[in-house]
């Protein structure tokens, strides 16, 4: 920070922030699928200073992007020869929590493997793409001779399931078909799937969760938000549960990392797993997430929070057992928030309503005429859909709040799937299912707690009183106590308290149960499972059909937008590997700010508090000190880099994605989007589509510093480097001016002199939880 703000009376303040300002953004968007890489503008990304090949990222048998992997829903990779994995603290939160207890609480102090021996079990597993196959033609088939759209959602699913039963013939293979361009392509992607993965290193949550959920979404970020894995595999090379003798996976790709790190308009390149964006979901969509998807999640898990929060001060080791569900619904709640405020602010749902306009006038002309009832039939499908969301979004929520009875739900579903085929049973209950079901089953349990399932379960209820039409028949009993959460406890405690389904051993046993053994059990939230799965099956049922009726009419809807809409042509993020290429920048949030696109530890220092989420180790704390004097440190900034920002074009799914620089080394872990970016899964925004990434030089040195962990930093490449000095700083960056940002509260005062100097804002900013950015500038001195 600057020695006063009377240092910021210069010219040259105003100057550097009227450039930045002016200066104009020039960005990339999209989600390209790797086959896709070769057909990018060459030109523009040397010329942006990507240097490897797009042949050095991706063939049809090799290239970087195979050491990206599939974490579960998040996105990991390899960066060593001996199957270490690198991802977010966040997305092996999970694995932290399992291995935590009050006695050696992970979560809180961190956690480091000095040996192989010494890394701990997980439930995750890693999947590594083999091979990438076009079937198409083989969908196509069966959804044409498909009677109606309910049968064709059927016929779909069962041709997809049996692409898939081919495939996994070898037992190693984890294979999927999926969807790409509202249902114009379809893909069979075959995963070698990792079944033994163990936890390396975490460091403590202070760390990996520095700033909450009060720095969720937004900039700037001083997160820690990486750990550290391996993959096992038995000692011939082939996928095996977790063994004594299995020995370290050898991936053919993995990242080196790099020590270097990144500046300001430098390239870089988001390789991940990008999970759902909707940049051509239909304006009538737009406006129902709007007016009911997104304020439902606001509202239930909203009290969902606030139960687990007020339940887990009473007790430590429930709050241990609640964390994981309580950070997924955070990020969620806070996802929908943005996501209203994002929609409203770039005012799509108008834009898509002129969109549609167009679209009819085009389907309205003669050699169109097959395309005419193409919007009607989109807009009926949207009014269905409406018409139930209460009813449909509490059944789709049954094993979120009370994951208790979502066993009961899994038991019953399993027994009745069991009865049928395989290939016709619902995905998730076939044989291919059984120890990811049965895993399931046991995460719950471990975090089974009675109270805080009681209390879940009635703040669902009360919600499921007030729905008109598609109300729940199987909680009717359960309503008969009245309809607030006080007057429903009374139920949902007498079926916690009397229910066997939280003895581990008693329920495992269940799961090879048969229809007739639950259906006459006793048990009353088996009981409460058996009323409630047909109309879970009604559900799906109804979605089938939907699904059937878009598997008709989205081929036809995707090719109408191709004729009114300008710019790239990529498919909307559906979890499967995608490259997203960016530069290093800032933005500006809103007018009179300027967000510039690096922290450092002094940044973070400056928030510390004693107050949750800003506290800090002491033994951190200490160490910060002499960061800036390590190898670690970045020479431009001066000091420890921990998180920067790029026009990435990301989403859900791509946390823990390896972000390179132009050689295709690893320089940090994507994390998190700004505020502004929420709602950029309807739409890229070249001016404020930002994504944010941890510096992986900040986990260097942690490790190095903090840890002492030389033997990770060796299997990394760079144990040379501990002990030499900072790099020296460059005549091009010792005079340059380095604009910073810093954080103050929404009730401190902004000093007048920052406020003539720099245009320093003061006072609350609406959306940004409390903290206001305010811009400062200086011209940084030898000395």
């Amino acid at each position: 920070m600057p020695r006063s703000l009377a240092a910021l009376r210069t010219p040259s303040c105003f100057a550097l922030l009227a450039s930045l300002a002016a200066s104009p953004v020039r960005a990339d968007e999209g989600q390209w699928m790797p086959s896709q890489i070769a057909e990018l503008d060459r030109a523009r990304l040397t010329e942006m200073g990507l240097e490897v090949s797009p042949e050095q990222l991706w063939t049809a048998d090799g290239g970087l992007m195979r050491a990206v992997v599939n974490l579960g829903g998040c996105t990991a990779s390899f960066i060593s020869a001996d199957g270490l994995i690198a991802t977010n603290h966040h997305c092996a939160h999970g694995a932290i929590q399992a291995n935590s207890s009050v006695e050696h609480d992970y979560l809180r102090d961190g956690f480091v493997a000095r040996t192989r021996a010494d890394e701990l079990p997980t439930k995750d597993t890693v999947k590594v793409i083999e091979s990438i196959t076009d079937v198409t033609a083989e969908i196509q088939a069966a959804s044409d001779a498909a009677a109606d759209d309910r049968a064709r959602a059927q016929a779909i699913d069962k041709v997809r399931k049996q692409i898939v039963d081919t495939c996994e013939k070898d037992p190693g293979l984890r294979c999927e078909v999926t969807s790409f361009y509202s249902g114009s392509l379809y893909q069979r992607i075959a995963y070698r799937e990792l079944r033994d993965v163990r936890l390396v290193y975490a460091p403590p949550s202070a760390i990996g969760e520095f700033g909450g959920e009060v720095d969720n979404w937004m900039w700037p970020r001083h997160t820690g938000d990486f750990s550290l894995m391996r993959a096992y595999v038995g000692a011939t090379g082939s996928p095996r549960e977790r063994d004594a003798s299995n020995v370290p996976y050898k991936p053919k790709e993995f990242l080196k990392v790099s020590a270097e790190g990144v500046k300001a308009g430098g390239f870089v390149a988001v390789l991940g797993y990008p999970g759902l964006t909707q940049r051509y979901l239909p304006g009538v969509e737009v406006e129902r997430f709007i007016d009911q998807v997104y304020p439902g999640r606001i509202d239930l898990y909203g009290e969902w929070i606030a139960i687990l929060e007020a339940l887990g001060e009473k007790d430590p080791a429930v709050a241990i057992k609640v964390a994981s569900t309580k950070k997924q619904l955070a990020n969620r709640f806070k996802n929908a928030q943005g996501m209203i405020t994002g929609l409203r602010g770039m005012k799509l749902v108008d834009r898509r309503r002129a969109e549609e306009e167009a679209l009819e006038q085009w389907a309205g002309r003669p050699e169109n005429a097959e395309y005419r009832e193409v919007l009607a039939e989109i807009r009926a499908l949207s009014a269905d859909r409406r018409d139930k969301f209460g009813g449909e979004f509490l059944l789709d929520n049954v094993g979120t709040g009370s994951g208790l009875l979502g066993v009961a739900v899994d038991l019953v579903r399993r027994a009745r799937e069991a009865k049928k085929p395989d290939l016709e049973r619902a995905t998730g209950y076939m044989d291919r299912d059984a120890k990811k079901l049965r895993d399931k089953v046991e995460r719950r349990l471990r975090d089974f707690d009675s109270e805080v399932e009681a209390t879940t379960l009635a703040a669902a209820l009360v919600r499921a009183a007030k729905i008109g039409s598609g109300r729940i028949a199987a909680f009717e009993p359960l309503l008969s106590g009245g309809s607030t959460r006080e007057q429903l406890l009374p139920a949902t405690r007498a079926l916690m308290t009397r229910t066997r389904l939280g003895d581990k051993a008693a329920t495992l046993a269940l799961l090879t149960a048969d229809e007739a053994t639950l259906a006459s059990s006793g048990d009353p939230l088996v009981k409460l499972a058996v009323a409630l799965v047909p109309e879970i099956e009604a559900y799906e049922a109804r979605a089938d059909a939907r699904m059937g009726r878009m598997a008709r009419v989205g081929p036809k809807y995707f090719k109408m937008l191709r004729t009114v809409r300008e710019g790239p042509v990529y498919p909307d993020a559906n979890g499967t590997l995608r490259f997203s290429y960016a530069k290093v920048t800032g933005y500006s949030p809103r007018e009179g700010l300027i967000a510039t696109p690096q922290t450092t530890i002094s940044g973070q220092l400056a928030k510390v508090t004693a107050v949750e989420p800003f506290t800090m180790p002491q033994k951190i704390v200490e160490l910060a000190a002499g960061a800036k004097d390590t190898y670690w440190s970045d020479p431009a900034l001066g000091d420890l880099p921990i998180a920067f920002l790029a026009d990435g074009d990301t989403t859900g799914g791509n946390s823990g994605s390896p972000v390179i620089n132009g050689r295709g080394e690893f320089v940090g872990l994507n994390f998190d989007r700004v505020w502004e970016n929420i709602a950029g899964d309807f739409g890229y925004n070249p001016a404020r589509s930002r994504n944010v990434i941890v510096d992986v030089r900040y986990m260097l040195w942690l490790l190095d510093k903090v840890e002492d962990a030389g033997g990770l930093l060796d299997e990394l490449g760079l144990g040379e480097l501990r002990g030499r000095p900072a790099r020296p700083v460059t005549p091009a960056t010792s005079d340059a001016a380095k604009p910073e940002v810093r954080v103050v509260t929404a009730t401190e005062t902004c000093p007048p002199e920052a406020r003539q100097a720099c245009g320093c804002a003061g006072g609350e900013a609406a959306g940004w939880s409390g903290l206001v950015v305010v811009a400062l500038a200086w011209r940084r001195r030898r000395g």
